[in-house]
């Protein structure tokens, strides 16, 4: 019997057992995620009606829409076994390359050229004639180790509208590829507690097409703030081409959450989630923290599908 033989048997059954744990994990992946929209939507709804529990209430909703967010984070990675179990070696090598290169120069992406929660658009939008500047750092420690810094600076231009440009593609490791993203975001319905958000980007290579072509995202998405606790709850979906989060056009869903705490002025426990297996995939729980004009943000980031790419996030911003 030739070795060609066994190898393949073998090849074949790895398959089939790694096919197997999907089709057991990813139920309970849609479960948890599930059961964290639920906690997070309940522990809202609980606060409502027990305005003396609220902030408890929606404090025990929000850790428990991480916990089951990072389940269900951590279940998803059975994809990622699939999609390397089935490439050969020989192929591999290049999409690890490519990978590697598109993950680096979009890591500024998660850093987007106006107002955010961390990395998802906020529903706030500078007033006429006010400036926002701020630094981001999204960085690794422990292996793989990685670091990306970010220069932004936002302006408000007619009322309900701004605009930003990003300065990124400051990468370790690896060499500098500079980049501007620009962006617009527009708030045409903003009725009491409810608004409506849509917004565009446009990714620029600063050295020109040999690091990469411009492409663009569109989202939109809807807010709500709760009266009393003042929780706010933003939901949505965006569209990128390709290029901007992988190397194909794609898209998907966006999700954020806020609920200042009013034992600390200012402080703010927060979470958002881009959804799919891209650049700006990450789902980033917690606390911004405003004094003066300025903002500190700090944050833990689960990357979607691979835990390779999780870090921790930082941001600091200036009001003028």
């Amino acid at each position: 019997m030739s070795s060609a033989i066994p190898s393949s048997v073998f090849q074949t059954s790895s398959r089939l057992d790694v096919h197997a744990l999907v089709m057991k994990d990813e139920p309970k992946a849609k479960l948890y995620a599930a059961l964290a929209f639920i906690a997070l939507v309940g522990g809202c709804v609980a606060a409502l009606v027990i305005p003396e529990m609220q902030i408890p209430l929606v404090a025990a909703g929000f850790v428990a829409y991480v916990a089951c967010g990072r389940r269900a984070m951590m279940l998803w990675k059975a994809d990622e076994r699939v999609f390397e179990r089935r490439r050969s070696p020989e192929r591999q090598a290049p999409r690890a390359r490519l990978v590697a290169a598109i993950f680096l120069s979009s890591l500024t992406a998660s850093a987007l050229a106006q107002q955010t929660v961390f990395n998802v658009p906020s529903a706030d939008v500078l007033d006429p004639g006010k400036v926002y500047a701020e630094v981001d750092e999204l960085f690794r420690p422990t292996d793989p180790k990685f670091s990306s810094t970010t220069i932004r600076g936002v302006v408000g231009v007619v009322p309900h509208m701004e605009a930003g440009v990003n300065f990124g593609g400051f990468n370790s490791p690896g060499g500098i590829v500079p980049t501007a993203n620009v962006a617009v975001k527009i708030q045409p319905v903003h009725s009491g507690g409810f608004t409506l958000t849509t917004g565009g980007y446009g990714l620029f290579y600063l050295k020109g097409s040999e690091d990469g072509n411009p492409s663009g995202m569109g989202y939109g998405f809807a807010s709500y703030r709760i009266a009393g606790p003042e929780t706010r709850i933003s939901a949505g979906g965006w569209y990128s081409s390709a290029g901007f989060a992988k190397a194909t056009s794609t898209g998907g869903a966006l999700l954020s959450f806020e609920q200042p705490l009013p034992w600390v002025k200012g402080l703010t426990l927060a979470a958002d989630w881009y959804s799919g297996v891209n650049s700006i995939g990450y789902f980033s729980p917690g606390f911004t923290y405003a004094f003066g004009q300025w903002t500190a943000y700090a944050a833990y980031s689960i990357k979607n599908g691979d835990s390779r790419g999780n870090g921790g996030l930082i941001e600091l911003g200036y009001s003028f």
